[in-house]
């Protein structure tokens, strides 16, 4: 069965619904803290979501770019989370895809998938500069191709 969902940048109305996975991403975050760092439509603009129907939120990933010291600039994906009973490949099919999009506005070539837990996840606000290039898996939207760092 193929599912229908909403794809874009989080939504002011959506902060509450997105904290019910960012809470299960990063351990210990507490409402207060996602709110504040979520308060304004430039620090939403790099959390990508995807949501069903019903208007839950089934997948959200933070995105950025960075300036690599070898590969230049590249997509940082330091969170990707899909979340469904019946249809997670889907969900994270489309997040994919989502991040894919952002990477080609962003006219780079190569995005950083990090491995889960490869950095301190206690300070959201401090996730930019965690700067692991050596580990997760990296994607290359050219080639289609995909390889370990």
């Amino acid at each position: 069965m193929k599912m229908e969902y909403d794809v874009g940048g989080l939504d002011a109305a959506d902060v509450h619904r997105a904290y019910a996975v960012i809470q299960h991403v990063i351990p210990g975050i507490d409402l207060e803290e996602w709110k504040a760092l979520t308060a304004t439509a430039a620090s939403r603009h790099d959390w990508l979501t995807v949501t069903d129907a019903r208007g839950y939120i089934r997948g959200l990933c933070y995105v950025f770019t960075r300036e690599h010291p070898v590969r230049g600039s590249q997509l940082e994906v330091p969170i990707f989370a899909a979340v469904s009973l019946v249809d997670k490949h889907g969900v994270a099919r489309q997040l994919f895809e989502l991040a894919k999009s952002r990477a080609k506005q962003a006219g780079v070539e190569t995005i950083h998938f990090w491995a889960a837990g490869s950095t301190d996840w206690e300070s959201l606000a401090k996730l930019r500069e965690a700067a692991p290039w050596d580990d997760g898996v990296m994607y290359h939207l050219k080639t289609d191709r995909t390889f370990l760092c």
